[in-house]
């Protein structure tokens, strides 16, 4: 029964950061893709996330658009959560190389994670409801374009089929095989001191 209730108790921690982490990481991919600042959702995620933000954004300023303060809160955030893991289920401090490596590794997977869903989501979408518009669909062009455009330059449509969303599909499931999981594999070893 105990164990019941540390494993939900775990679930839930794990949750909570990992929630915040992807809406952290959301802002710095719209950011990143000049999303409109009036954007619903937009407002939405600069809410949630300004609070933390503004006293780091005060030591940290961005520096050609990229936003530093969001990154080094992300990769805080995602190196806190792993610490606080590992010491609660095994007891022990982590090394801070393999926090690093490993925080590193888990958001470049959250990252891409991110682009291979929006892809799907925008592929769906354009299936069902070709002309549909709004502040989720703009969102989903935003983060999908950047990454699906050069893809389409180089493999133009076939009888009016465009195969440059499945092609940028398996390049994501292909860079999380052979960069992300290695990657994570040997920030587990060093987090343990292996």
């Amino acid at each position: 029964m105990l164990n019941s209730f540390s494993n939900a108790g775990l679930f839930l921690i794990q949750s909570i950061f990992d929630l915040y982490i992807f809406i952290l990481l959301l802002r710095i991919i719209l950011q990143w893709v000049n999303t409109d600042s009036y954007n619903p959702l937009f407002i939405l995620i600069a809410k949630l996330t300004n609070p933390p933000l503004r006293p780091i954004c005060r030591l940290i300023p961005s520096l050609h658009g990229i936003d530093f303060a969001a990154i080094i809160l992300l990769l805080g955030l995602e190196m806190l959560k792993i610490a606080f893991l590992v010491f609660i289920q095994i007891n022990a401090s982590p090394h801070l190389l393999g926090l690093m490596v490993l925080a590193f590794a888990e958001l470049l997977n959250q990252l891409i994670n991110i682009f291979f869903y929006a892809v799907i989501a925008l592929t769906i979408l354009s299936w069902i409801s070709p002309l549909a518009q709004g502040p989720l669909i703009e969102i989903l062009v935003r983060i999908s374009e950047p990454l699906i455009k050069p893809i389409r330059n180089i493999l133009p449509s076939v009888s009016g089929l465009d195969f440059s969303p499945l092609i940028l599909i398996i390049c994501l499931k292909l860079l999380t095989m052979l960069l992300v999981q290695p990657l994570a594999q040997i920030g587990a070893s060093l987090v343990l001191g292996h």
